[in-house]
């Protein structure tokens, strides 16, 4: 296990600049805190993200914490139209990424700045006692009171477990012995917590570790840190998949390949797109996945939703240029 001298953890190795947009009216109080981190490209979907909270609790004042690696000065302007026509404050964080390179990543898609969400507490420290940590690929459609003040029982983490396959499958891989595993794409963080459990520095240990100790990212990371010893969310606060039609949730969660903004086939794709095109960025207008090589992963999942819905001609259709487009990706043409 990697060791580090206390200074590496140091807000100045890390934070390299930040900017603020404080719209928050002068009588704002109980401001709830939430934080993301993206890269560029995905700094629009957290911003969708942000306004479907916005739009779904009204009777709430919000502080946007969004890490990042990068931001270009289009993302920036947008981000401060969110916090002046929403009435919030949007802080935006930008990373050194040298001290994340030792963490390792197993699926190329998958950048380092994922691992900024086991140091922003050392960072957030300074403006509250509590935040939300929100996945990009994730919408909030109901209020977010009673878990913003729920009572974390002197834990450091609350959080909602993977699906049980998954839970048995990490869980056994990473020899926990609590055999739980949870999500990582939602949590209400407390801090105080957080840092008396020195969960920065235990996390950051797994650096240089082979990637073969893992299955999966810094979600494992953190799993293996505190092994269970979290509250647990209900799962209507991280719906995985994105696919339900039921009312009583409050977080869906795109997880995998399958993103609102890549196809639209649920009321939920829809109400993304809605939040989209009421947002500073520009509007999306394909429903089904882009017809390019690069996508051939996303016809296969639209077939095989299209099958669970009784559509067989729209799964043969998914997989028809599923196979057509990888054929084509594999041979880079």
């Amino acid at each position: 296990m990697k060791s580090f001298n206390p200074s590496f953890f140091a807000v100045e190795n890390f934070l390299q600049r930040k900017e603020t947009f404080d719209c928050l009216p002068e009588q704002a109080r109980d401001v709830c805190h939430i934080a993301f981190n993206v890269n560029d490209a995905y700094v629009k979907m957290a911003g969708v993200t942000c306004i479907s909270v916005l739009e779904n609790n009204k009777d709430m004042y919000f502080t946007f914490h969004i890490f990042t690696d990068g931001c270009s000065d289009e993302n920036l302007e947008r981000i401060c139209q969110v916090a002046e026509q929403w009435q919030c404050r949007c802080i935006v964080y930008i990373l050194h990424i040298e001290p994340f390179l030792g963490f390792h990543i197993k699926v190329k898609r998958f950048v380092k700045i994922t691992y900024a969400r086991l140091y922003m507490p050392k960072i957030l420290k300074a403006y509250t006692s509590r935040y939300i940590y929100m996945d990009s690929d994730m919408m909030c459609i109901a209020s977010l009171q009673d878990v913003w003040h729920m009572d974390l029982q002197g834990k450091a983490i609350a959080a909602a477990s993977e699906m049980p396959h998954t839970v048995a499958d990490r869980s056994a891989f990473l020899k926990l012995k609590t055999q739980t595993y949870f999500n990582s794409g939602f949590m209400v963080i407390d801090i105080p917590a957080w840092e008396k459990g020195q969960i920065t520095e235990r996390a950051f240990s797994y650096q240089g570790e082979p990637p073969a100790r893992f299955l999966g990212h810094d979600q494992d990371v953190i799993n293996l840190v505190v092994d269970g010893d979290i509250v647990f969310l209900p799962r209507i606060y991280n719906q995985l998949g994105g696919d339900t039609e039921e009312n009583d949730r409050v977080i869906i969660h795109w997880t995998g390949r399958r993103k609102p903004w890549l196809m639209v086939l649920t009321r939920f794709d829809e109400q993304w797109r809605h939040y989209l095109d009421i947002s500073p960025w520009d509007g999306i207008t394909n429903i089904e996945p882009i017809k390019k090589p690069e996508n051939y992963h996303d016809f296969k999942q639209w077939g095989k939703i299209q099958r669970s819905r009784g559509n067989r001609w729209g799964y043969f259709v998914g997989l028809f240029w599923y196979s057509w487009l990888r054929i084509r990706y594999k041979l880079n043409i």
